[in-house]
């Protein structure tokens, strides 16, 4: 279990990047943050990159939101496997999150919710 902690706070993932993007192609991006050890692909544009140090993969994080030419994103996505991995609850939300609340429903159907001053 140790080991597997350990992998976490070394490990980002990757998503938005182009579909036809290579192992190489990320390497040359992310190696200016530290060594390498593995990037592993789960489907055509998400990816995990496992640093050596876990400050690599800090300093990886800064590329979050960023416009990468060279791995035709116009906004990559770079987030931490401990925040992935981790469920929010309710009080602990990042700021600027929301939640979907479905609408209420009585027995498969809509109920109409109309505001206070047109039910009166």
């Amino acid at each position: 279990m140790a080991k597997r902690n350990r992998e976490e706070s070394h490990q980002i993932l990757l998503q938005n990047f182009g579909s036809n993007v290579k192992a190489d192609d990320i390497a040359n991006v992310f190696c200016k943050f530290g060594r390498i050890e593995s990037i592993k692909f789960f489907g055509r544009r998400k990816c995990s990159v496992l640093f050596e140090q876990s400050e690599s993969a800090c300093k990886a994080l800064q590329l979050n939101n960023t416009k990468q030419p060279s791995l035709f994103a116009s906004l990559l996505s770079v987030t931490s496997l401990d925040m992935v991995n981790k469920p929010y609850k309710k009080s602990h939300l990042p700021p600027g999150a929301f939640i979907l609340l479905d609408p209420p429903r009585f027995n498969n159907y809509l109920i109409p919710v109309l505001p206070s001053f047109l039910s009166s």
